[in-house]
């Protein structure tokens, strides 16, 4: 009696694991079903509807890094001017720069160099403390630093969205079936890719503003010389002379001026003299008092 309990128990459980398996099995078969379908609308989805509307930009992140514009400018006066420009030459080739400009001016009391000097961010203040420790006299200074990371941040986002839209009106143009959408299409492509150029020059520019730093540097000798007594002699001696030869030319000026005045003189004096030849003739020929 217990071994046939036994096998009736067993049958049913036996029997009711079956039916679980045959019950399971077709929700198994529609999930792969499904994911095959997915993979397949993944492929050879359906193309999105063409609009002219501009399609939604790509979600994109950016790394937020430090981007400081250091400019600056340093007045020196200097006891010799041709060897601090000297060191100023070394110290700038040992730090990597360059001059975008170098300009020498001389006047009668002071030589002056003006440079614009071009040098990597990261030996910048160096450069500034190498400056002031070895150039002979601070005469004025001024050091700024503008953070444009945020600018910069932003123009490579809306760089990318660019490039993004621009790509999408591509392929839209490819598939464009009308005269009207191929122009309309070809119009935003034209637009987005001016777009893009400016903000590739305005990163272009930031980029080189942010790698290299500005440094603005004067440099002035003054020039103190007492002449000498002959020096003075001659000085006066070459003024007097000019002022004499400039007197003289002043007067022939006035006299040359006087033309009109002297061309009247002329002619009076040749007609008195024409006059006085007549009268004198006509008494020689005048009979003579008996």
């Amino acid at each position: 009696m217990s071994k046939n309990l036994i096998l009736i128990v067993s049958v049913l459980l036996i029997s009711s694991c079956r039916n679980h398996e045959e019950a399971s099995q077709p929700s198994s078969d529609n999930n792969k079903t499904a994911n095959k379908a997915l993979i397949l609308d993944y492929e050879f989805g359906s193309t999105p509807p063409r609009t002219m509307e501009s399609p939604p930009p790509p979600e994109l992140t950016l790394e937020k890094a430090s981007k400081i514009i250091k400019t600056g400018f340093l007045k020196f006066q200097v006891n010799d001017l041709n060897s601090t420009k000297i060191k100023v030459d070394s110290l700038l080739k040992k730090s990597h720069g360059y001059y975008e400009n170098e300009q020498f001016n001389s006047h009668s009391n002071r030589i002056t160099y003006t440079l614009l000097l071009r040098i990597p961010n990261t030996h910048f203040d160096s450069l500034v403390k190498l400056f002031e420790q070895g150039i002979d006299r601070l005469e004025g200074k001024n050091i700024n630093a503008k953070d444009v990371t945020e600018e910069y941040v932003d123009l490579n986002i809306r760089l990318n969205n660019h490039l993004a839209y621009l790509n999408q009106y591509k392929d839209i143009l490819k598939k464009a079936n009308s005269i009207k959408e191929i122009l309309e299409v070809q119009e935003k492509i034209r637009s987005l890719e001016e777009e893009i150029e400016s903000k590739k020059g305005r990163l272009n520019y930031l980029d080189d503003k942010v790698k290299y730093s500005t440094l603005n540097l004067e440099l002035t000798e003054l020039i103190t010389s007492t002449p000498s007594s002959e020096s003075k002699f001659t000085t006066r001696l070459k003024s007097a002379f000019n002022d004499g030869f400039e007197g003289f030319l002043g007067f022939i000026v006035g006299v040359i001026s006087l033309w009109p005045l002297l061309i009247v003189l002329l002619f009076i004096i040749i007609s008195r003299k024409s006059i006085f030849k007549n009268l004198n003739f006509r008494k020689s020929n005048s009979p003579k008092d008996l």
